[in-house]
């Protein structure tokens, strides 16, 4: 397997974190695949954000989960980053996935927050429904999300993800229960204090993907220890390092 470039919240270091801007900006700096978070709007629409609250990466305030769908779109998500992206967007899920949909990308789709168990199932037939199920990862630090998405959908992928070493265990198992479909999604940090942790996971057949890998030194240490799936904020620079490895 050559090294999978996985672009952070897109391609969050030159665009305003997940916005079609940054999936799009992603895309075209060649990313093999594109990471994004998602929370849920009151009307049940899953959207790209990663934190609960607007302030950080809107003009908005308070909870994302207390504004519908349209009352989300009215907000500006990109004049934060930069004026020149004003007038971006808050995206929903289908969205996103309408503008990944005709390249050859895959996606990591991390859901960062839900109101009900129903929440997660929409998530799923939403992905299922624009035929993304087969390029589409779940990806959640909440191994029961991913749990209850898999219960939905028996070919969705999934994701745990590891932010810390006391957690790789349960997350080995549930991913070995999964099978082929099964990922662990590693803080990289843990991997480069521990290699054994990868060597386990390996043995076990079971994928790793590393977040959030932005030097080539640190590149360079975890394609030693086999790992081959990068997220990292800075896409460009990463692609072409990958591409001078193969």
């Amino acid at each position: 397997m050559s090294i999978e470039v996985i672009a952070h919240r897109g391609y969050s270091a030159v665009t305003p974190e997940n916005t079609l801007a940054a999936v799009r900006a992603g895309l075209k700096a060649g990313a093999h695949s594109v990471e994004w978070d998602v929370q849920v709007a009151s009307c049940g629409t899953p959207v790209l954000m990663h934190d609960p609250h607007l302030g950080r990466t809107t003009n908005g305030v308070g909870p994302v989960r207390r504004r519908t769908l349209g009352q989300l779109q009215a907000l500006d998500a990109g004049k934060w980053f930069n004026p020149s992206f004003a007038g971006e967007k808050i995206p929903s899920l289908a969205e996103a996935l309408d503008l990944v949909r005709p390249t050859s990308a895959a996606v990591y789709c991390e859901v960062k927050g839900y109101r009900e168990l129903e929440d997660l199932d929409r998530m799923a037939r939403i992905v299922r429904d624009k035929e993304m199920t087969s390029r589409t990862i779940f990806i959640s630090m909440d191994y029961g999300v991913i749990d209850r998405i898999g219960g939905q959908d028996p070919e969705a992928g999934l994701g745990y993800i590891v932010e810390e070493a006391g957690r790789f265990d349960d997350a080995l198992a549930r991913a070995k229960v999964a099978g082929a479909r099964g990922l662990l999604d590693f803080d990289y940090r843990l991997l480069i204090a521990d290699p054994s942790l990868v060597t386990r996971a390996r043995e076990a057949g079971v994928q790793v993907a590393v977040w959030t890998v932005d030097t080539r030194g640190d590149a360079e240490a975890l394609v030693a220890l086999g790992v081959k799936r990068l997220t990292t904020n800075r896409v460009k620079e990463m692609k072409a390092w990958a591409d001078s490895q193969s």
